[in-house]
């Protein structure tokens, strides 16, 4: 019952907060609400320090920024981490695991809550040992039967008022409520409180994981998988051999070469050298996980060869992006994909220094607290007014009208570039409330 009480909190705290749009302090409050609720089921804070920091870091992030790309990046890690608290429930302890063994518990927990409301409704809760008096006996009959009926209802009435004008009034007049609307709250309310209280459930019924091994018909001979990262090692350095003229030969390759535009030299050649430093991350990790233990010498210098390689392609792209930059002028796109290209680049190194250290149940700590510290550097530095003034400071024609589709966070660098606001209108609701629209309300307005 306590479990259902919380859930039904949430839900309703959620339905009265989480329904103003666009998102801001409201979702910083049921943050807070919800973790202190997993708190106070889970009984263990200290070993979900990490889901709640996390949380807390990425709700506050929606309030002191408005760009959309960063509220649903925000949005995206505020699920992982609320997931990040139900580890030590499955036994993992997130400072010290692999990636599988994560992987399997975050799994087994969404197996366990999808079906913990139902098992919360039908077997937790011994309704027929509730001991009421008459009077409350006949209230829970009336109340179950209420619930029985209550969605039926919900969808009977939608349907029936859509269907009849007068009948709709009637009802409208006879209670005097706006049944649509409170339709969606309680839909609203049923979407949140269900996952939450499955969630809590799972979180409460502790499942420890079995002991999560590679099976051994997945080994992979040390000969083999050596000689497959030597292949590609020796076609990342004939890439970087032959293309060392074009990874820095910059502006003046570009004017001497007759057929090569800096919309080819750069644009052309990021995006496929940022995809490929992107998979072989990936690839080491299986690579490492599936190698014959035994024989790692080789593997390892010829794994840190290739992170070597894959660092100078880096750098490739990354100059290849400020060209593009310095031409063109910056963009959302270009800015995140290359603060994508930094984070690739820390998950190198940090699995120079525990994969290929013999650490590897330290690297999953380690790139979610990259992945996190990327995510509040580019908070810091403020995507859509470092955009506007770089664009602006290229002093050549804007596409003020690009500019104008940024969102609040590029207001105060319009306004100081004496160029007009963007156009976006804010609702006075205290529950939207950000840092970055109230400042960009505050310039616009004495500019104005």
């Amino acid at each position: 019952m306590k479990i259902l009480a919380i859930a039904l909190l949430l839900g309703v705290t959620g339905d009265l907060l989480l329904r103003a749009m666009p998102l801001g302090i409201n979702v910083l409050i049921w943050t807070t609400l919800f973790l202190a609720a997993a708190f106070d089921v889970g009984g263990e804070p200290r070993s979900m320090l990490l889901g709640a920091i996390g949380a807390l870091v990425v709700s506050a992030g929606m309030v002191w920024r408005d760009s959309h790309q960063l509220v649903a990046l925000d949005f995206l890690l505020l699920l992982l981490f609320f997931a990040l608290l139900s580890l030590h429930a499955r036994g993992v302890r997130e400072w010290a695991t692999g990636i599988v063994s994560v992987v399997a518990a975050l799994v087994m927990s969404a197996l366990l809550s999808v079906s913990g409301f139902f098992q919360l409704l039908l077997a937790d809760v011994k309704w027929r040992e509730l001991q009421p008096g008459r009077a409350g006996r006949r209230v829970l009959v009336v109340l179950r039967g209420f619930l029985i009926a209550f969605p039926l209802l919900l969808i009977f009435i939608a349907l029936l008022t859509s269907a009849d004008e007068a009948f709709a009034s009637i009802l409208g007049n006879l209670f005097n409520i706006d049944i649509p609307r409170v339709i969606g709250h309680v839909f609203f309310t049923i979407v949140i409180t269900v996952p939450v209280a499955g969630f809590l459930r799972s979180m409460l019924v502790p499942r420890d994981l079995p002991e999560v091994e590679r099976p051994s018909w997945l080994e992979l001979g040390a000969g083999e998988t050596n000689v497959a990262i030597a292949l590609i090692d020796i076609l990342f350095a004939s890439f970087v051999a032959v293309q060392v003229r074009y990874f820095f030969g910059g502006a003046a390759l570009v004017k001497v070469a007759p057929k090569l535009t800096y919309a080819e030299y750069a644009r052309r050649g990021f995006f496929e050298l940022v995809a490929v430093a992107a998979l072989v991350v990936p690839l080491l990790l299986v690579a490492e996980w599936l190698i014959e233990k035994s024989r790692m010498t080789t593997f390892r210098a010829l794994a840190f060869a290739q992170v070597l390689l894959v660092f100078v392609i880096l750098v490739s792209a990354y100059r290849r992006m400020q060209l593009y930059v310095d031409e063109f002028g910056l963009t959302e796109l270009r800015l995140y994909t290359t603060a994508f290209m930094f984070l690739i680049a820390a998950l190198l190194s940090w699995f120079v220094i525990t994969v290929l250290a013999g650490q590897r149940q330290r690297f999953f700590l380690g790139a979610i607290v990259s992945g996190l510290t990327v995510v509040i550097v580019l908070h810091a530095i403020n995507p859509d007014a470092l955009i506007v003034r770089t664009n602006v400071a290229q002093k050549r024609a804007l596409d003020v009208a690009y500019l104008h589709t940024l969102s609040a966070d590029a207001d105060p660098a319009l306004v100081a570039a004496n160029l007009p606001c963007t156009a976006h209108h804010f609702k006075d609701d205290w529950r939207s409330w950000s840092l970055a629209r109230s400042v960009a309300t505050e310039v616009c307005a004495r500019r104005r």
